[in-house]
């Protein structure tokens, strides 16, 4: 079965013989993306001129080179088939500083897109027309068919709706079909589902490092509880912890809202908004902390005889001076520290591995 994958924006240069050093190095970026990938027989086609190559084709899968506009326009013309925008190499490469995170961007959604087309492959030619049915849904029918799952008796039907409304790659209509959705699942669920759902934006607190799962309570009326544990960023115990009721099926949904008043316990709503908002900041204190540490390196390897307050750090010990330099431990718990927040500094160019 022959898969094929339209790419828009891009045409691989034959030959780079009076080509700019931009166009080469874009040219160059993208065979290096593209390359050593499974994403189906590839086929390219620039902005101007991609509706003849998309008729001749008849693609499975496109992905479009630079943003919503252009993806718009090819969504508005062949909705019959898997659309993916990403940046074009110009935005890639604008700011030297987030090169590195964008390029992982584009690794993280093609790695994504081997996935569907390996799914496609593995479920064979017969559920083609099922996929292109999937990709032409307008956004109220798969808005209904992805609130149906939301709220039916299948986990796995469940899980797969989520993840699909928590992954905003794939079109910006998700950003506000999950707003949409959140809402409705809550003022229309019974207590069991409240339940369910409040656990499921807890289960994100949880990968997100801001909070732990601790041992069910039972209280003096004998309302059983979920318990959560709230955790800084460094992983130690913040001492607040959650509270979340169990439901019963068709169990009232105000009975519920009720217990909840009971311990303070926020909405389905305020949960989901609240995971998000706290991995913002979570990842912008980190990202914050490893730019403070890179400093700190660099001014190490310039020149490794620099005190500790010269270099701005406090010593790790008390009895240990700020007038001596940073131990070989210290520079490696800085460097360990980098390497996990910040993997793709140009620190470890710099450096040996």
């Amino acid at each position: 079965m022959e898969i094929n994958t339209l790419i828009i924006g891009y045409m691989p240069l034959a030959d780079t013989a009076g080509k700019k050093k931009r166009e080469v190095r874009d040219d160059e970026y993208y065979k290096e993306l593209f390359s050593g990938r499974d994403l189906g027989t590839l086929h390219y086609a620039p902005h101007q001129d991609w509706q003849k190559k998309c008729d001749e084709i008849n693609p499975i899968l496109i992905i479009v080179l630079g943003g919503d506009y252009y993806a718009e326009q090819v969504k508005n013309y062949k909705n019959d088939a898997l659309l993916y925008a990403i940046e074009d190499a110009g935005h890639v490469f604008y700011r030297k500083a987030e090169i590195e995170e964008k390029k992982a961007k584009h690794w993280e959604v093609l790695t994504e897109i081997e996935g569907v087309i390996k799914k496609i492959t593995e479920d064979g030619e017969a559920e083609l027309p099922s996929v292109r049915k999937f990709a032409s849904m307008s956004y109220d029918d798969m808005y209904k068919m992805l609130i149906q799952s939301i709220i039916g008796d299948k986990e796995d039907l469940r899980q797969k709706a989520w993840s699909l409304l928590t992954d905003n790659t794939v079109h910006k209509n998700f950003i506000w079909m999950r707003a949409q959705m959140l809402m409705e699942v809550w003022q229309h669920s019974d207590g069991k589902k409240k339940e369910e759902f409040l656990c499921m934006a807890m289960d994100q607190h949880i990968e997100n490092g801001s909070a732990r799962k601790l041992a069910d309570f039972t209280d003096a009326d004998g309302q059983q509880y979920h318990q959560y544990m709230f955790m800084f960023y460094n992983g130690e115990d913040a001492n607040y912890i959650r509270r979340i009721p169990f439901g019963t099926k068709g169990q009232d949904k105000y009975t519920y809202e009720a217990i909840l008043d009971k311990y303070e316990t926020p909405n389905g709503l305020r949960v989901m908004f609240e995971a998000g908002e706290l991995k913002k900041k979570k990842d912008e204190y980190f990202k914050s902390e490893a730019e403070k540490v890179l400093r700190v390196l660099k001014d190490w390897q310039i020149n490794p005889a620099k005190s500790k307050k010269d270099l701005g750090v406090m010593p790790w010990q008390e009895e240990d001076s700020v007038d001596t330099p940073l131990s070989g431990e210290e520079v490696n718990s800085l460097r360990w520290f980098l390497k996990k927040h910040d993997p793709a500094s140009d620190f470890f160019d710099s450096t040996p591995k």
